[in-house]
């Protein structure tokens, strides 16, 4: 494998630009995105930095303009790795345009205009007076069912399917060599008691988009993880007047939680198949022999040794590819004792050691 590093470039909205987290910073020039991002954490795994074209605010027509505009052309000619993160904002905007409509809100309170940058920059809800609680339940479910079948929202979420695979067109295009990894889109409003489930028929709708076993792109599924557990900074706590956010970010452990999904796909795409352990033996004092079977592409493998079948594998050596048979007299192995043996191969691209599955294991008992 090479060890210079990969070149990761990340695209999206305010999601991969780890709005909302410290050392996010909205300036023009994309900054480098927050260390606590899943962007950085990523970056961090492939041990390069990431080159950011994540914008805040962005839904998927003005990601089509950042990459028609030729401003990520150099980096994407460059790129190995491709993270993108779109569509929330396609639905997002019109969802709260709805609302606010709605609701009539007061425009002093939130100035529809001026609904991106609320977005961007989170907007408290007008303070509620207990007292209309109500009414204003009264008018909730009436939205409620002006939602319900909203025929904008359903045209946002079929027009998306055809602004992403222009999106991908213009990624393959530009970077030709890059793998890419997409994230669904996650239901921000879950935990939230209706405004949830009607998010939700809207976010499965623009989700049909994606393809768990696209040709030409892996899909991230962060939709599950989101619905299963409390990963955003929305919070809902009624008794409290500031208890109320709808913040729909990921919170610090929602980005650790999509880091977590990306790198696993990259392990997935470049851990090469197990080596197999094909015998040991020990024909002199404190002195193993092992033989190894390795599988194509693999650049060497790891020996790795326990006193117990169960207990904890410690490494005894590792040799490249080339090198079949593991020879040693290390001081590590003591005469007449057995030891449990399985060997673990690896890959080295750009930099990073991916490892295949544990081999079998067997036992020795050393001369």
């Amino acid at each position: 494998g090479s060890a210079k590093p990969a070149v990761y470039t990340a695209f999206g909205d305010s999601i991969a630009a780890g709005y909302g987290l410290d050392g996010y910073s909205d300036s023009q020039d994309t900054p480098a995105a927050p260390a606590e991002s899943y962007q950085a954490l990523t970056a961090a795994f492939l041990q390069t930095k990431s080159r950011n074209y994540a914008v805040t605010g962005d839904n998927s027509d003005d990601c089509i303009s950042l990459l028609t505009s030729g401003k990520a052309d150099a980096d994407l000619a460059a790129t190995d790795v491709i993270t993108l993160s779109i569509g929330s904002n396609d639905l997002l905007l019109p969802f709260i345009q709805i609302v606010m409509d709605h609701f009539q809100i007061d425009p002093s309170a939130i100035d529809p205009a001026q609904i991106e940058d609320q977005i961007k920059n989170g907007f408290t809800l007008p303070q509620m007076d207990m007292s209309q609680m109500a009414e204003y339940l009264k008018q909730a479910e009436a939205l409620l069912n002006e939602l319900s079948d909203h025929a904008t929202l359903h045209a946002q979420a079929r027009a998306f399917g055809e602004k992403f695979r222009t999106i991908l067109s213009l990624l393959h295009e530009k970077a030709p060599d890059a793998e890419i990894y997409v994230t669904n889109i996650y239901n921000p409003f879950a935990f939230l008691p209706k405004i949830g489930e009607l998010a939700d028929r809207y976010i499965q709708e623009i989700n049909e988009a994606f393809s768990a076993d696209a040709a030409d792109y892996t899909l991230i599924d962060v939709y599950t993880p989101f619905q299963e557990q409390e990963l955003t900074n929305v919070q809902t706590d009624f008794k409290q007047p500031s208890g109320i956010s709808l913040d729909p970010h990921p919170s610090v452990q929602g980005h650790a939680v999509i880091a977590g999904l990306i790198i696993q796909a990259c392990q997935d795409a470049h851990s090469p198949k197990p080596a197999v352990l094909r015998s040991l033996y020990s024909d002199s004092k404190k002195k193993l022999t092992a033989e190894i079977k390795l599988p194509a592409g693999a650049d060497g493998y790891q020996l790795l040794y326990a006193a117990d079948k169960k207990g904890t594998y410690k490494k005894l050596g590792e040799r490249t590819s080339d090198q079949k048979t593991f020879q040693t007299s290390s001081k590590k192995l003591k005469s007449k004792k057995t030891y449990y043996m399985k060997v673990r191969s690896y890959q080295v691209v750009k930099g990073v050691t991916y490892y295949g599955k544990d081999s079998n294991v067997l036992k020795i008992k050393i001369k």
